[in-house]
Formats: C-alpha cells, structure tokens, sequence
C-alpha cells in the first residue's frame, strides 16, 4: 500500500506543479521534495559539454540546466546547478552523496553507480573522416583495416562494440577532440565516432574533412538519480520526462541553445 501511496503522490505532485516561491507546498510536493532533494535543494549535475550546457556571464544556459531548473521548480524547492567536467566524476558525485539528479547517457559503469529513469535526449552520432577517405557513408565504415577513434566510457563506444565486427576501435579521452584529430592528421587512424556536436567541433582541425550523413545510433540521455530511490522518485521521474516530452519543453530548451545543439533530438 505504501509503494501505490508514493507512487500516487509522485503523479499528483507532477500534475500540480509548484507556481512560484511564495506558494505553500501541497503533501505531494513535500512528500517528493522530501525523497528527491533531502538537502532541502535539488542538486542538478550539470555536464559541462558544449551541447548540453554553456556559461553566460555567471549562469548556466542550455537545455540540461532547464531540465533541472524545472523539476526544482515543480516541487517546490531551490536547485543548485553543480558543474560535472568528465562523465567519469558524475559516477563519484553520486557515489559521494553531493548531487540527487542528472540527466547522462546510459553506461554500464554508471547504470552500476546510480540508477536511470526513462531517456529524455537522443544524441546523433555519425563519423568523421579526412578529405583524402574514400569513404561516403557510414555502413562502408565497418572495412578490415579501418581504424575509428572512440570516446572511452562512452555510450555510443560500448554500441559500436556490439555492432563493429572488421574495423578497429582505438579508445582515446572523451573531454576533447584533440587526441582523436590528432591521430586521424598523423595517419594513424581512419575515421572519428561521436555525437555530432563534437564532431562539428572537430572538423577545423582537420581541413576538408566531412561528417558522414545519417546516424548510427542515438545516444540515450536519460534522467539519473541514486541508486535505491524510494518508488514515489522513480514514478516522479517518469512522470516528468513525459511530461517534458509531451509539453514540447525539452524540445524549446534544445532549439534555444541555436546551433551548438546540432544533433541533439527528444527521444521518442
């Protein structure tokens, strides 16, 4: 009885929303702000890609801050936006109890750190190749002999390790672009696989290089919280994300941040 209770707050919660600051909290919000931000602030990790969230003077704009900034406002207490610069140190930030939400891609490293409710974003990925490969389009990538860079710890690595069967993946560090361009200006690689965001960023260092068209897989980005979480957060969440989804805020949260959100999608 107490799972169907909490699970009926979270629901009520979600639909009631919270107007402002100066509005009492309904039992539902307290209920939910209670599981979701025992601080008494929610706690929002902020991974500090270009494609998911900018500094602008002292803030923080881009749609995964507004995500966070508005599951705060909805139940009913303040949020502080805590900047994450390596997915790796989102894994120790939960683990360390210093952040209650985050919205990620799904790895198993993570999935094992924290728990994840139901995907939000989708991340395009494609390839980059040189101006001097001949190849066109992304199936002609998995060729005996093709050497395709990879984000270590990533989604869209441990996707390709279930679908590459001939090339070969080099992992290299996912905070910057530069070991990967380096690799593929030196020769020793064939062709770079990441979001296309990144990939747009990468092309300058490369002249002539082109994006292959299409994509491969879309990155699952998904809102992430600790791992246990009473049953009223996990119905919260997916009451949320729909929400998000169905309202069209996530998808004017992504067209607000113009082009450096090339490739980023609402999930189906």
């Amino acid at each position: 009885m107490k799972r169907v209770s909490l699970a009926t707050l979270a629901l009520a919660t979600l639909t009631l929303g919270f107007a402002g600051q100066g509005n009492a909290q309904t039992a539902a919000n307290a209920e939910i702000a209670k599981q979701l931000a025992p601080t008494g602030k929610l706690r929002v990790a902020v991974l500090m890609l270009s494609y998911f969230a900018n500094e602008d003077g002292r803030e923080l704009k881009g749609w995964s801050p507004e995500l966070g900034i508005e599951l705060a406002r909805r139940i009913g207490v303040p949020y502080e936006l805590v900047r994450i610069h390596n997915p790796a140190d989102m894994i120790e930030a939960f683990k360390d109890g210093k952040i209650d939400v985050a919205f990620i891609g799904i790895t198993r490293d993570r999935a094992a750190a924290f728990d994840f409710g139901p995907v939000i974003i989708g991340l395009r990925t494609t390839f980059l190749v040189p101006a001097s490969s001949t190849i066109k389009s992304i199936p002609e990538i998995d060729q005996p002999g093709v050497r395709i860079v990879v984000p270590a710890r990533s989604a869209q690595g441990e996707h390709l390790e279930k679908i590459i069967k001939n090339a070969t993946m080099l992992r290299v560090p996912v905070e910057t672009t530069k070991p990967a361009t380096d690799l593929i200006a030196s020769g020793q690689a064939d062709a770079f696989s990441h979001v296309v965001p990144m990939l747009s960023n990468a092309q300058p260092a490369l002249p002539g290089s082109r994006i292959l068209p299409g994509s491969y897989y879309d990155v699952p980005i998904a809102i992430g919280y600790p791992k246990g979480s009473p049953g009223a957060v996990v119905e919260y969440a997916k009451a949320f994300v729909a929400d998000m989804k169905a309202s069209g805020f996530a998808q004017k949260a992504i067209e607000r941040m113009g082009k450096k959100a090339d490739g980023v999608v609402v999930a189906q």
